[in-house]
């Protein structure tokens, strides 16, 4: 028989995000005024570049279904390349079908990297620390960092992200 754990009680850890339920769906609280409204910025940012998938480009879609390049909508037509700006999110959802090694923990922190760049970009911080681990065959763990300009920590958390090998080609 199958024995249902609490993820707070299997020693991952489950974060909580800015969104605004409406009986049916959740989504990101929005101000005309100030753009996105949250309790914390910070990891508000964090956890949209990070989990928001990003279009992948034929180069990446060799293990993956070729069809389904992801991407955010808005990233199709609302994007001010001459004002420096770049398509957001993540591509970590092209992983989800290696199996999880040293190897694609490197990757990841790279990935990881490349998206949260746009807090550097943009001012909100002025360094971020990744270090992603494979912990086991079924669980990466991915620390995150972010300093301000005053070297003060404004940020520090970890996504225990679940890894599962039938996804593994």
């Amino acid at each position: 028989m199958l024995k249902i754990t609490p993820l707070e009680t299997a020693g991952v850890q489950v974060l909580p995000f800015d969104i605004v339920w409406n009986n049916e769906r959740g989504d990101f609280a929005v101000s005309a005024a100030t753009g996105l409204q949250a309790s914390d910025p910070i990891r508000t940012a964090v956890v949209m570049l990070l989990f928001t998938d990003a279009r992948g480009t034929d180069a990446e879609m060799l293990h993956a279904d070729e069809t389904d390049k992801r991407g955010w909508v808005g990233d199709g037509f609302d994007v001010d390349t001459a004002a420096g700006e770049a398509p957001l999110g993540s591509r970590l959802w092209l992983y989800r079908r290696e199996a999880l090694t040293d190897a694609v923990a490197r990757k990841f922190d790279d990935e990881a990297r490349r998206c949260l760049q746009p807090l550097i970009d943009q001012g909100a911080a002025a360094r971020i620390d990744v270090a992603a681990e494979a912990v086991g065959l079924n669980l990466l763990r991915l620390s995150i960092e972010i300093y301000g300009r005053d070297g003060g920590k404004r940020f520090s958390d970890r996504f225990d992200i679940l890894w599962s090998t039938r996804n593994a080609v």
